[in-house]
């Protein structure tokens, strides 16, 4: 999905959205706090949910085992149509999604096209109760609207970050494998033990990724709130890019335009060791890899961080199921929801192979039990490190990650210092966000 939304495309979009269907209108209520499945009289004519997977990963196995199965069973007058593509085009063919599962990294361009509907009455009337989530997760919710009165989607599983490995790797050069706890400078040095040709291969020791994963621990904003700059050229992103520069120095990790190695590398061509990454979106990728060619011989220890950050996991990240306001199905979105929120799917979706929202012990004991994918992995070093507040959102908070992320091309690629990097990308971030507030 884009990541630019001027004016007048959201307008007429919103307007498009507004014809589709009429607005929730919801009032915020105090949800009741009864567990027990309430008792709502909803249509059982038969209905077509549309469903939309914005950004976040969800394979075609998962969507299969935690969606479309427990559906035919429990509600089978409901079923879900998966749609695919852009969806501002989805949008204006008049395919608008009833259900978008999606994540509060990725809300706010669901924000800027007045998609998502309040639920607060629906939580209310539905007696879904949400103390029994993880406070953080239905937190990370909360924030998404500034005024902290609703409540615009439901959490369906969590993430957090992990370092994956391969171990083919580590045996093949002999080094010994990755440890729970370690520094982004322990992961440096085994990088570069592990970036080297062998047999006509080059293998690349780590990709770190983004430069906003790795600031993730930190609650950083990409935007100042009060004065609408963005917040780039600061000393933690000075700390981040030197990180960066580091691996791309290792002789072999830059190689032509070749300086970014993620899922084909580590997933298919097998020539990565190292990854760290949100464990949600690198299951769904070897569960993928495992039924379409083999997934590596992995495991993972817990997220590397610096020194100052010992012990605190990535930013809470949500899954999150959101209902639409033009949707005319919204309670039988909401008996969707509240059916994928019950202990009974998330101990099942907890033993295949996601990190489950609700506050019970069980469901984290029963992580993994029943993929073979996940046997006898290092699943603990998912849950030793609680998840760290997220920043609350900004709207141009995609346009700045996007500038963000083209850093590393212009230190690997271009060889720029980074003092420049910051400083150009600082003002190109403010520049744009600029032109954005003047549509």
């Amino acid at each position: 999905m884009g990541n630019h939304y001027k004016k007048m495309t959201v307008a007429m979009l919103a307007g498009m959205i507004a014809l589709t269907g009429c607005s929730s209108g919801s009032k915020p209520a105090e949800p009741n706090k009864a567990a027990q499945e309430a008792e709502v009289k909803v249509s059982t004519d038969p209905v077509t949910l549309k469903f939309y997977v914005n950004v976040t990963r969800l394979s075609p196995v998962e969507f299969q085992t935690f969606f479309v199965e427990p559906l035919k069973k429990k509600y089978p007058h409901i079923t879900l149509e998966k749609i695919e593509g852009d969806l501002e085009k989805l949008i204006v063919a008049g395919e608008v999604p009833d259900l978008i599962f999606s994540d509060n990294d990725w809300h706010m361009p669901l924000a800027a096209l007045d998609l998502p509907a309040d639920l607060t009455d629906l939580v209310a009337k539905f007696k879904l109760d949400l103390n029994q989530f993880i406070p953080e997760t239905i937190q990370a919710v909360r924030n998404l609207d500034s005024k902290g009165k609703e409540l615009q989607g439901i959490p369906f599983s969590r993430n957090t970050g992990a370092l994956f490995y391969n171990k083919d790797i580590f045996d093949k050069f002999g080094v010994p494998y990755p440890k729970d706890d370690m520094l982004w400078s322990d992961v440096l040095d085994l990088a570069r033990k592990l970036t080297r040709q062998a047999d006509g291969v080059q293998y690349i020791g780590w990709d770190p990724r983004f430069p906003d994963h790795i600031i993730s621990p930190y609650t950083q904003p990409f935007v100042d709130p009060k004065t609408n700059k963005a917040l780039v050229d600061i000393p933690m992103y000075r700390k981040i890019l030197e990180l960066f520069q580091a691996n791309y120095n290792i002789p072999g990790v830059v190689n032509g335009k070749s300086y970014a190695y993620a899922e084909a590398t580590f997933m298919k061509e097998k020539r990565l060791a190292m990854e760290a990454d949100w464990v949600s979106k690198l299951i769904s990728q070897l569960l993928e890899a495992e039924e379409t060619g083999g997934a590596p011989n992995w495991d993972i220890v817990t997220n590397p961080t610096f020194e100052d950050a010992k012990g605190k996991g990535r930013h809470a990240l949500a899954d999150m199921l959101v209902i639409t306001k033009p949707s005319k199905h919204k309670e039988q979105a909401m008996q969707v929801i509240q059916m994928l929120t019950s202990k009974e799917s998330q101990l099942q979706i907890s033993k295949f192979s996601r990190i489950p929202v609700l506050k019970d012990p069980d469901l984290v004991k029963a992580f993994g039990t029943e993929s073979p994918l996940l046997k006898n992995k290092n699943l603990a070093a998912i849950f030793k490190y609680p998840n760290t507040p997220t920043p609350p959102p900004n709207k141009y908070d995609k346009d700045v990650q996007t500038l963000i992320r083209n850093m590393r091309a212009e230190l690997a690629i271009n060889k720029k210092d980074i003092n420049t990097v910051l400083r150009e990308t600082q003002d190109a971030a403010d520049k744009k966000i600029a032109e954005l507030m003047k549509q």
